[in-house]
């Protein structure tokens, strides 16, 4: 799932896990992974990250991780490189408007985002956008606001978390169904049924092509026989008036 600053992306998403019965996997808990292997704690990572010539190196470590999970692992993925890593996922952006975004982020104030006035929380937002897709851009030359690399873009500036919550439900239960997707033993059932079907009328559909074909070449063959009889015919009266024609002559 991708986001702009302020649309409403972590609600959205323990909503949708809450639904789903997923796990939420995000950047912090790739940070964490990382900070142990790299035998440091959080702050320690947090502090490297902030470096501009460490922060590429990170980015590339981020993709390698996201790009080891597996589809089945029935995951939201937190992570503004989701669509890159894993393109065969169901990839969502949630869009908001600036000032909208901006709004909430300053009343929200979580531990990890104090702002001294609304301001400090317009800049911090437009910087954290302009930041994102500059470094994607540069990183992997793809354009992280175009709405063609993913397959769902709700805009959540006039809606509730409840409301967008249900927009990805319908979107994700019609692209499962696209692509045969099945996730609970109802949907398996409903799947294998489907695939029966599918395949019964590909039979229906085969046997009457079949059928068609026989009976065309059956046609086409009665039909030369008729066409070499009546030739055969003709052939045979055309020799009779030729040997009446002799015979009045002699």
């Amino acid at each position: 799932m991708w986001w702009k600053a302020g649309s409403g992306k972590w609600t959205v998403s323990k909503l949708l896990a809450k639904e789903l019965g997923y796990s939420i996997v995000s950047v912090w808990d790739m940070k964490r992974e990382l900070a142990a292997e790299m035998w440091i704690n959080i702050i320690e990572f947090n502090k490297m990250w902030d470096n501009p010539e460490k922060s590429a190196e990170f980015d590339l470590k981020y993709e390698e991780y996201q790009k080891n999970l597996k589809l089945t692992d029935n995951i939201i993925l937190d992570s503004r490189l989701w669509f890159f890593a894993q393109p065969k996922a169901f990839k969502i952006l949630l869009n908001v408007d600036e000032e909208i975004g901006w709004q909430r982020i300053f009343k929200a104030e979580r531990d990890t985002d104090k702002h001294a006035n609304k301001k400090h929380a317009i800049d911090e937002a437009r910087e954290r956008n302009a930041s994102d897709e500059e470094r994607y851009k540069k990183l992997y030359d793809v354009d992280v606001w175009n709405p063609s690399n993913y397959n769902l873009v709700i805009d959540t500036s006039d809606r509730t978390p409840e409301e967008v919550l249900q927009i990805i439900l319908d979107e994700f239960k019609a692209y499962k169904r696209k692509h045969q997707i099945a996730e609970t033993d109802e949907e398996k059932k409903a799947l294998r049924k489907s695939k029966a079907k599918t395949k019964l009328l590909k039979d229906i559909a085969l046997l009457l092509a079949l059928i068609l074909i026989t009976c065309w070449r059956i046609f086409t063959i009665v039909n030369e026989r008729k066409k070499a009889e009546i030739r055969n015919s003709n052939e045979l009266n055309e020799n009779s008036n030729i040997e009446e024609v002799v015979g009045e002559l002699e």
